[in-house]
Protein backbone atom coordinates (compact mmCIF):
# COMPACT_ATOMS: atom_id res chain seq x y z
CA UNK A 1 0.00 0.00 0.00
CA UNK A 2 1.35 3.53 -1.14
CA UNK A 3 2.01 6.23 1.71
CA UNK A 4 -1.17 8.18 -0.39
CA UNK A 5 -3.25 5.65 0.22
CA UNK A 6 -1.94 4.74 3.81
CA UNK A 7 -2.79 8.51 4.99
CA UNK A 8 -6.15 8.60 2.86
CA UNK A 9 -6.73 4.81 4.47
CA UNK A 10 -5.68 5.65 8.13
CA UNK A 11 -7.89 9.41 7.72
CA UNK A 12 -10.99 7.29 7.12
CA UNK A 13 -10.48 4.72 9.97
CA UNK A 14 -10.24 8.00 12.61
CA UNK A 15 -13.01 9.65 11.07
CA UNK A 16 -15.22 6.56 11.05
CA UNK A 17 -14.30 5.75 14.63
CA UNK A 18 -14.68 9.29 15.87
CA UNK A 19 -17.96 9.78 14.67
CA UNK A 20 -19.06 6.68 16.01
CA UNK A 21 -17.34 6.83 19.20
CA UNK A 22 -19.80 10.04 19.76
CA UNK A 23 -22.65 8.37 18.23
CA UNK A 24 -21.99 5.66 21.05
CA UNK A 25 -21.73 8.27 24.09
CA UNK A 26 -25.13 9.72 23.07
CA UNK A 27 -25.56 6.28 22.71
CA UNK A 28 -24.97 5.77 26.80
CA UNK A 29 -26.70 9.14 27.64
CA UNK A 30 -29.96 8.28 26.05
CA UNK A 31 -29.82 4.90 27.92
CA UNK A 32 -29.26 6.20 30.71
CA UNK A 33 -31.98 9.14 30.84
CA UNK A 34 -34.30 6.26 30.19
CA UNK A 35 -33.22 4.15 32.73
CA UNK A 36 -33.48 6.78 34.80
CA UNK A 37 -37.44 7.71 33.57
CA UNK A 38 -38.68 3.99 34.18
CA UNK A 39 -37.19 3.79 37.75
CA UNK A 40 -38.01 7.06 38.94
CA UNK A 41 -40.71 6.32 41.32
CA UNK A 42 -41.07 9.94 41.78
CA UNK A 43 -41.27 11.01 38.37
CA UNK A 44 -44.39 8.06 37.96
CA UNK A 45 -46.44 9.18 40.80
CA UNK A 46 -46.74 12.61 39.13
CA UNK A 47 -47.78 11.25 36.03
CA UNK A 48 -51.75 11.15 35.51
CA UNK A 49 -53.68 7.95 35.65
CA UNK A 50 -54.61 8.59 31.78
CA UNK A 51 -50.40 8.89 31.46
CA UNK A 52 -49.19 6.16 32.62
CA UNK A 53 -49.75 4.05 29.82
CA UNK A 54 -47.74 6.89 27.48
CA UNK A 55 -45.18 7.41 30.13
CA UNK A 56 -44.11 3.31 29.64
CA UNK A 57 -44.56 3.66 25.79
CA UNK A 58 -42.36 6.94 25.64
CA UNK A 59 -39.94 5.57 28.31
CA UNK A 60 -39.70 2.10 26.59
CA UNK A 61 -39.18 3.85 22.77
CA UNK A 62 -36.28 5.76 23.90
CA UNK A 63 -34.66 2.96 25.93
CA UNK A 64 -34.82 1.07 22.02
CA UNK A 65 -33.27 3.93 20.55
CA UNK A 66 -30.74 4.27 23.22
CA UNK A 67 -29.69 0.58 22.95
CA UNK A 68 -30.05 0.83 19.18
CA UNK A 69 -27.42 3.70 18.76
CA UNK A 70 -24.95 2.32 21.53
CA UNK A 71 -24.86 -1.25 19.25
CA UNK A 72 -24.23 0.90 16.21
CA UNK A 73 -21.45 2.91 17.99
CA UNK A 74 -19.93 0.16 19.27
CA UNK A 75 -19.54 -1.74 16.22
CA UNK A 76 -19.08 1.24 13.87
CA UNK A 77 -16.21 1.77 16.48
CA UNK A 78 -15.04 -2.09 16.99
CA UNK A 79 -14.85 -2.16 13.01
CA UNK A 80 -13.06 1.21 12.75
CA UNK A 81 -10.24 0.01 15.54
CA UNK A 82 -9.96 -3.64 14.60
CA UNK A 83 -10.49 -3.19 10.60
CA UNK A 84 -13.58 -5.66 10.77
CA UNK A 85 -15.38 -5.43 7.33
CA UNK A 86 -18.04 -7.75 9.28
CA UNK A 87 -18.55 -4.83 11.87
CA UNK A 88 -18.23 -1.74 9.46
CA UNK A 89 -21.02 -3.92 6.94
CA UNK A 90 -22.88 -4.03 10.08
CA UNK A 91 -22.85 -0.96 10.83
CA UNK A 92 -23.79 0.19 7.16
CA UNK A 93 -27.05 -1.80 7.40
CA UNK A 94 -28.30 -0.46 10.85
CA UNK A 95 -27.37 2.84 9.50
CA UNK A 96 -29.31 2.72 6.19
CA UNK A 97 -32.44 0.72 7.73
CA UNK A 98 -32.64 3.84 9.93
CA UNK A 99 -32.22 6.43 6.95
CA UNK A 100 -35.32 4.43 4.74
CA UNK A 101 -37.50 4.41 8.18
CA UNK A 102 -36.92 8.05 8.97
CA UNK A 103 -37.92 8.89 5.27
CA UNK A 104 -41.00 6.80 5.49
CA UNK A 105 -42.18 7.94 9.05
CA UNK A 106 -41.17 11.56 7.45
CA UNK A 107 -43.28 10.84 4.34
CA UNK A 108 -46.58 9.25 6.60
CA UNK A 109 -46.53 12.12 8.61
CA UNK A 110 -46.94 14.69 5.75
CA UNK A 111 -49.26 13.21 4.02
CA UNK A 112 -51.63 12.03 7.11
CA UNK A 113 -50.30 14.06 9.92
CA UNK A 114 -52.34 16.67 11.30
CA UNK A 115 -51.07 20.43 10.90
CA UNK A 116 -48.68 21.34 13.82
CA UNK A 117 -50.62 24.36 14.63
CA UNK A 118 -53.27 22.01 15.12
CA UNK A 119 -51.67 19.70 17.13
CA UNK A 120 -49.91 22.45 19.25
CA UNK A 121 -53.35 23.37 19.83
CA UNK A 122 -54.77 20.17 21.22
CA UNK A 123 -52.11 19.48 22.78
CA UNK A 124 -52.58 23.07 25.06
CA UNK A 125 -56.28 22.55 25.30
CA UNK A 126 -55.67 19.16 26.93
CA UNK A 127 -53.33 20.21 29.33
CA UNK A 128 -55.62 23.45 30.42
CA UNK A 129 -58.22 21.30 30.73
CA UNK A 130 -57.42 17.89 32.16
CA UNK A 131 -54.20 17.25 33.17
CA UNK A 132 -53.03 20.65 34.92
CA UNK A 133 -54.06 19.32 37.98
CA UNK A 134 -52.77 18.61 41.61
CA UNK A 135 -52.78 15.03 40.80
CA UNK A 136 -50.10 15.86 37.68
CA UNK A 137 -47.63 18.09 38.96
CA UNK A 138 -45.17 17.29 36.68
CA UNK A 139 -47.84 18.68 33.97
CA UNK A 140 -48.51 22.02 36.56
CA UNK A 141 -44.71 22.68 36.81
CA UNK A 142 -44.33 22.15 32.79
CA UNK A 143 -46.91 24.53 31.80
CA UNK A 144 -46.21 26.78 34.78
CA UNK A 145 -42.65 26.99 32.77
CA UNK A 146 -44.37 27.50 29.24
CA UNK A 147 -47.35 29.82 30.96
CA UNK A 148 -43.91 32.47 32.23
CA UNK A 149 -41.09 32.36 29.92
CA UNK A 150 -43.99 32.82 26.72
CA UNK A 151 -45.87 35.38 28.67
CA UNK A 152 -49.40 33.84 27.98
CA UNK A 153 -52.18 32.13 30.14
CA UNK A 154 -54.40 29.31 29.25
CA UNK A 155 -55.29 27.77 26.41
CA UNK A 156 -56.79 30.92 24.84
CA UNK A 157 -56.74 33.40 27.45
CA UNK A 158 -57.28 33.67 30.94
CA UNK A 159 -61.20 32.65 30.78
CA UNK A 160 -59.79 29.39 29.61
CA UNK A 161 -59.27 27.99 33.01
CA UNK A 162 -63.06 28.12 33.38
CA UNK A 163 -63.79 24.90 32.11
CA UNK A 164 -60.82 22.49 33.52
CA UNK A 165 -60.02 20.10 36.36
CA UNK A 166 -58.29 22.81 37.67
CA UNK A 167 -61.03 24.06 38.70
CA UNK A 168 -63.24 20.95 39.43
CA UNK A 169 -65.17 21.18 36.26
CA UNK A 170 -67.88 18.80 35.55
CA UNK A 171 -67.02 17.38 31.93
CA UNK A 172 -69.33 14.73 32.64
CA UNK A 173 -72.57 16.93 33.29
CA UNK A 174 -71.60 19.00 30.62
CA UNK A 175 -72.16 16.13 28.54
CA UNK A 176 -75.23 15.12 29.60
CA UNK A 177 -76.28 18.70 29.40
CA UNK A 178 -76.35 19.14 33.36
CA UNK A 179 -75.48 22.75 34.65
CA UNK A 180 -71.85 23.27 35.08
CA UNK A 181 -71.89 27.19 36.27
CA UNK A 182 -69.61 27.96 39.11
CA UNK A 183 -69.72 31.35 40.89
CA UNK A 184 -65.58 32.01 40.76
CA UNK A 185 -62.82 30.09 39.17
CA UNK A 186 -58.73 30.13 40.28
CA UNK A 187 -56.33 31.24 37.46
CA UNK A 188 -52.75 29.78 38.24
CA UNK A 189 -49.95 32.22 39.92
CA UNK A 190 -47.79 31.64 36.70
CA UNK A 191 -50.20 33.82 34.42
CA UNK A 192 -49.47 36.64 36.45
CA UNK A 193 -47.09 39.70 34.94
CA UNK A 194 -45.74 40.26 38.63
CA UNK A 195 -46.32 37.42 40.74
CA UNK A 196 -45.10 39.12 43.79
CA UNK A 197 -48.08 41.57 43.75
CA UNK A 198 -50.88 41.27 46.31
CA UNK A 199 -52.71 40.80 43.89
CA UNK A 200 -51.12 37.27 42.54
CA UNK A 201 -49.98 36.44 46.41
CA UNK A 202 -52.83 35.55 47.33
CA UNK A 203 -55.79 32.91 45.79
CA UNK A 204 -56.34 34.71 42.02
CA UNK A 205 -60.10 34.17 41.91
CA UNK A 206 -62.25 35.54 38.94
CA UNK A 207 -66.17 35.46 38.22
CA UNK A 208 -67.16 34.04 35.21
CA UNK A 209 -68.52 37.57 34.08
CA UNK A 210 -65.79 39.38 34.91
CA UNK A 211 -63.20 40.58 32.32
CA UNK A 212 -59.98 39.68 33.59
CA UNK A 213 -57.27 42.47 34.30
CA UNK A 214 -54.38 42.98 31.25
CA UNK A 215 -52.55 44.90 33.80
CA UNK A 216 -52.23 42.08 36.49
CA UNK A 217 -53.00 38.93 33.64
CA UNK A 218 -51.57 37.50 30.88
CA UNK A 219 -54.13 38.02 27.90
CA UNK A 220 -52.59 35.91 25.17
CA UNK A 221 -53.44 32.14 24.74
CA UNK A 222 -50.74 29.50 25.52
CA UNK A 223 -51.93 28.01 21.62
CA UNK A 224 -50.97 30.79 19.90
CA UNK A 225 -47.79 31.61 21.54
CA UNK A 226 -46.24 28.15 21.44
CA UNK A 227 -47.71 28.13 17.59
CA UNK A 228 -45.62 31.45 16.54
CA UNK A 229 -42.58 30.09 18.95
CA UNK A 230 -42.59 26.96 16.32
CA UNK A 231 -42.61 29.10 13.26
CA UNK A 232 -40.40 31.38 13.83
CA UNK A 233 -37.88 28.03 14.97
CA UNK A 234 -38.84 26.05 12.18
CA UNK A 235 -35.86 26.86 10.20
CA UNK A 236 -33.83 25.87 12.74
CA UNK A 237 -35.37 22.26 13.23
CA UNK A 238 -35.52 21.91 9.38
CA UNK A 239 -31.53 22.62 9.97
CA UNK A 240 -31.02 20.30 12.59
CA UNK A 241 -32.85 17.25 10.76
CA UNK A 242 -30.94 18.22 7.53
CA UNK A 243 -28.05 18.03 9.33
CA UNK A 244 -28.56 15.19 10.89
CA UNK A 245 -29.24 13.47 7.52
CA UNK A 246 -26.07 14.66 6.12
CA UNK A 247 -24.47 13.40 8.86
CA UNK A 248 -25.79 9.79 8.33
CA UNK A 249 -25.20 9.60 4.40
CA UNK A 250 -21.35 10.80 5.44
CA UNK A 251 -21.50 8.12 8.05
CA UNK A 252 -22.66 5.59 5.34
CA UNK A 253 -20.01 6.56 2.77
CA UNK A 254 -17.54 6.41 4.89
CA UNK A 255 -18.05 3.06 6.75
CA UNK A 256 -18.47 1.54 3.33
CA UNK A 257 -15.36 3.01 1.68
CA UNK A 258 -13.26 1.36 4.63
CA UNK A 259 -15.04 -1.71 4.94
CA UNK A 260 -14.62 -1.68 1.03
CA UNK A 261 -10.69 -0.90 1.84
CA UNK A 262 -10.72 -3.39 4.48
CA UNK A 263 -11.69 -6.28 2.55
CA UNK A 264 -9.31 -4.87 -0.23
CA UNK A 265 -6.38 -5.70 2.52
CA UNK A 266 -7.87 -8.62 3.08
CA UNK A 267 -8.05 -10.40 -0.09
CA UNK A 268 -4.48 -9.16 -0.89
CA UNK A 269 -3.21 -10.45 1.97
CA UNK A 270 -5.05 -14.15 1.39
Amino acid sequence: MSSSHGGCFSLLKFLVFTVNFILWLVGLGVLGVSLWLLFDSNLYLQTGADQKTDYYLGTYILLGTGALVTIMGFLGCCGAWKQSSWMLGTFFAFLLIIFFVEIGVGIMIYFHGAPIEDFIKTSVRQTVQHNYNENNTAAMMTFDKIQEGLECCGNDGPKSWIKSTFNNYNFEGEELGLATSTEFYSIPRSCCRRQETTDCSNSLKLAPQQIPSEAVLWRAGCSQALAQLTEDNLIYVLGALAAVALMEIFGMMCSLCLCCAVKRIEDLKA
